[in-house]
């Protein structure tokens, strides 16, 4: 029990500390307390609780550890370079069960968050990382890429130096 009453103090006082520092608006003040309704710890709210994160940014972090990812998955995306679109389009494919490796293709402040919908869809559907960096180069806007990822699943026997070749030709 003294336990359990330490960290409710623990949680209160960080509460208290966010509000009196006077650095976060009611909608982030919001976020942090969120986090601890919904029984994240300390340590995952405070990778959140800091004002160069909206709220909107605070909620695609919370979302995360409240998923159930690990910290090192959050953390590639806790960066305020990230708006939240982007944020949710990452912490979207850990949940689908993408890699840390296959998310650093597109993890990428460059990419807006439809370029990176489209990498995600690449690699969703199976295609390599090979492959998916064919096209996820932020010179491609999403509508180039949607175009060379359908090209690519429907080529798929075809090899990678074929298709930068064509890429290259503007071919696709």
């Amino acid at each position: 029990m003294l336990y359990k009453e330490g960290l409710i103090m623990a949680i209160n006082d960080f509460i208290q500390q966010c509000k009196d520092s006077g650095q976060f608006d009611w909608e982030q003040m919001r976020e942090i307390r969120y986090g601890f309704r919904q029984g994240l710890s300390i340590e995952q709210v405070k990778a959140y609780a800091n004002p160069k994160f909206n709220d909107e940014q605070m909620s695609e972090i919370r979302l995360g550890f409240y998923n159930n990812l690990t910290m090192k998955q959050v953390k590639l995306y806790t960066d305020p370079k990230f708006n939240h679109n982007q944020m949710y389009q990452i912490r979207e494919g850990f949940e689908d069960g993408l890699t840390i490796e296959q998310i650093k293709v597109y993890a990428d402040p460059e990419f807006d968050e439809t370029q990176m919908y489209v990498i995600w869809l690449g690699l969703f559907s199976g295609l390599t990382i090979e492959q998916v960096t064919l096209y996820a180069k932020s010179k491609f806007n999403w509508e180039q890429m949607e175009e060379i990822c359908k090209f690519i699943r429907e080529n798929n026997d075809m090899s990678i130096n074929t298709i930068k070749f064509l890429i290259g030709l503007n071919c696709i």
